[in-house]
């Protein structure tokens, strides 16, 4: 107490400890819990407004880790998928993420463009061959003998809420091993699963890439972006990795109730996407092209005779085929503004 250093001592041979002593002694113990009390109080508050509720007798829930660390725990597993034609040429550019040893999901969209495939990670490149492909989910899984990487843990949509933060890591453009930061925007739900709308930016190349929460889970597959809106992606629900079988695109079991594009991984199949108007200058006819994102070409003439065909681009062909019969046309001259088209007895001039 504050009086205590005034007080007059005792003789020696009387002198006996204050009994306030005692009081002095014990009030800092009280302090001291009262202390910790408040910061267990604050503690948990502060659980509270990160999303994490605390239930009575429930353990701390993991704080959530910067997209510094995520990157470094994740970026193992994250890997560029290169597209080749026969000859070994690069032709497009994907993503994907190892979930089990030496095998890799990514997007059938990406893998099916090509002759061949090869997984970049690291420095070393590694052939890599389908073992599934279940384009009705788009989701391929890739057999690459000789990668020796950490599997991705698994998350499930089921687990994320409108507001969440996530991660997008990819190989945008090529550049492989980006990052990028956004929140679930929406959850979009239908009658096979849910999709994720967020705000993560997504370019081409990031298709097959992996959206991570902030416990570096894998809760989704980086698919398409939404065709005429600004900063709508999605993404594919990790839990259909478990779903995927030898599937075909015409037995699709999935679709958006939006206009959606997918993020194209080739650029020669980037520029073909959209509408065209086309003449054949052998045959005199024109009409307008419409090329959309799910492998559909749609011609309107202007004789008023439509048709619809199944297209593929493989390097500089492009191939065409109905329920009857197919063919090719070589792409000669492509760019954001112009298409010219060879084949035989056609030769077939766009513009936009």
């Amino acid at each position: 107490m504050w009086w205590a250093g005034h007080r007059e001592s005792p003789p020696a041979q009387k002198m006996m400890p204050p009994p306030q002593v005692i009081s002095s002694t014990n009030k800092p113990e009280v302090e001291a819990e009262s202390v910790v009390s408040a910061e267990r109080s604050a503690d948990s508050i502060g659980a509270k407004e990160a999303g994490s509720p605390v239930e009575p007798g429930a353990a701390p829930a993991a704080a959530p880790r910067s997209a510094e660390n995520v990157f470094a725990e994740v970026a193992r597993s994250v890997a560029r998928v290169n597209v080749m034609d026969t000859s070994g040429t690069v032709i497009g550019t994907g993503s994907g993420v190892v979930i089990d040893n030496a095998v890799v999901v990514t997007s059938c969209h990406v893998a099916t463009r090509g002759a061949k495939l090869s997984v970049k990670l690291g420095d070393a490149a590694m052939p890599a061959t389908v073992q599934v492909a279940d384009e009705a989910l788009d989701l391929c899984r890739l057999t690459v003998p000789g990668l020796h990487a950490p599997a991705v843990a698994i998350g499930s949509v089921t687990s994320l809420r409108t507001g969440q933060r996530l991660y997008a890591i990819g190989a945008p453009a090529g550049l492989e091993l980006t990052i990028s930061e956004g929140i679930v925007s929406a959850l979009r739900k239908g009658d096979e699963g849910t999709l994720s709308q967020t705000t993560k930016p997504i370019s081409p190349g990031s298709s097959g890439g992996g959206f991570v929460d902030v416990s570096c889970r894998l809760v989704g597959i980086t698919t398409f972006q939404h065709r005429y809106g600004q900063n709508l992606n999605f993404a594919l629900p990790e839990d259909w990795i478990g779903q995927m079988r030898a599937r075909r695109a015409s037995q699709a079991v999935w679709a958006p109730a939006f206009s959606g594009e997918r993020s194209q991984d080739n650029s020669t199949a980037n520029l073909v996407l959209g509408q065209w108007t086309c003449r054949d200058w052998i045959s005199g006819r024109s009409g307008q092209y419409r090329f959309d994102s799910y492998g559909s070409l749609n011609i309107a003439m202007t004789d008023g005779r439509a048709v619809t065909l199944a297209y593929k681009v493989s390097g500089r062909v492009l191939q065409l085929s109905d329920a009857n019969q197919g063919g090719s046309l070589a792409i000669e001259e492509l760019n954001a503004r112009k298409m010219v088209l060879h084949g035989r007895n056609q030769s077939i001039a766009c513009e936009r």
